[in-house]
């Protein structure tokens, strides 16, 4: 029998809380009996039941389980955290077959779920490609085997390579990508739990840093700051309380102390603070510094059709995995 389509099924239910079950992954699961879903159920929200118990306690006819087979997106956990064990449920349920997207790198979890489904009887399938599933919980999985955020940069240059003409404070930025790279610019902040710019970024450009032309949660605003401070006025701005990193003993509220441009050391460190994933804006030199680190995950460019003569050059990334054109700009992903 293929597990194909009740696989697939589980990767929608999970989608559905998607930017809601941070520190935990999105995890999505069903139930089936003769081939048939006769129970399904999502991780909606940390601290809240998980997917297989939703699945399990969704089935009218609890009989009909000693004969059925549970999918699920991710490997059950085994551990009592803020709710019981799922393996546990599982085999209390007598299922006999679990089939399970991917495993858990969670040391909590790793291999541990699957081992005391098997110690129990239960037959486990792992499906023949983890990479969906991998990719549904990118963020968690860097979190748990790198021990650090997700780290996603975006920028928007010119069609020859400026991120923007040499200008003084007083002057506005060259105003580079259209209307519909704006709304995708801020879908991608509606993704994330913290969007990082540099103190020279905040003081020139005093960004609000929100989600505004997109629905969405405004992210908390990351100032990177070196050797000056940044304006009060420019702070005002901003949606949310930022969180300095750097050189900020003389600043008040949350703050990491460091070397601004030691990425590798203070980047773990944004995981005390509840960012899991973090969208890097800029500057030029902030971006070009986290593609040096070796710590970039994913980039988004958005290209227009327009040149400016000289600036502020834009960093070169890998080759891109993806491109299509909105409306007069070109975006890329990679």
């Amino acid at each position: 029998m293929s597990h194909a389509k009740f696989l697939t099924r589980c990767l929608q239910l999970a989608n559905y809380a998607k930017g809601h079950t941070a520190p935990n992954p999105m995890v999505g699961a069903v139930i089936v009996h003769n081939d048939v879903i006769i129970g399904e159920g999502f991780h909606h929200k940390a601290g809240e039941p998980h997917a297989e118990v939703m699945a399990i306690k969704s089935v009218k006819d609890p009989t009909l389980l000693t004969s059925s087979t549970l999918y699920c997106s991710l490997e059950p956990c085994a551990h009592h955290g803020k709710t019981p064990p799922c393996s546990l449920l599982i085999t209390n349920s007598q299922i006999p077959k679990v089939v399970i997207g991917c495993s858990d790198s969670n040391v909590l979890v790793n291999g541990k779920g699957v081992k005391h489904l098997q110690s129990h009887g239960v037959e486990v399938v792992f499906s023949a490609d983890p990479t969906p599933f991998r990719q549904l919980n990118q963020v968690f999985f860097c979190n748990k085997e790198n021990n650090r955020p997700f780290v996603t940069l975006k920028w928007a240059q010119t069609l020859n390579g400026y991120l923007d003409r040499n200008r003084s404070i007083n002057e506005k930025a060259s105003l580079i990508s259209g209307p519909l790279a704006a709304v995708k610019s801020h879908q991608l902040r509606s993704d994330v739990d913290g969007i990082l710019i540099s103190v020279k970024t905040l003081n020139w450009d005093r960004p609000s840093l929100t989600t505004r032309n997109y629905h969405g949660t405004n992210p908390r605003p990351i100032i990177l700051v070196n050797n000056t401070l940044p304006d009060s006025s420019a702070l005002e701005n901003l949606a949310l309380a930022p969180l300095f990193i750097g050189n900020v003993s003389a600043l008040e509220g949350d703050k990491i102390e460091c070397d601004p441009y030691d990425i590798v050391q203070w980047l773990p460190e944004l995981l005390n603070y509840g960012i899991h994933h973090i969208l890097v804006e800029g500057g030029g030199q902030v971006l070009q510094s986290f593609l040096d680190s070796g710590t970039v995950d994913q980039w988004h460019r958005f290209t227009s059709n327009a040149s400016i003569n000289g600036g502020i050059t834009a960093p070169n990334p890998h080759v891109a995995q993806e491109s299509y054109k909105l409306g007069t700009d070109l975006y890329e992903r990679g």
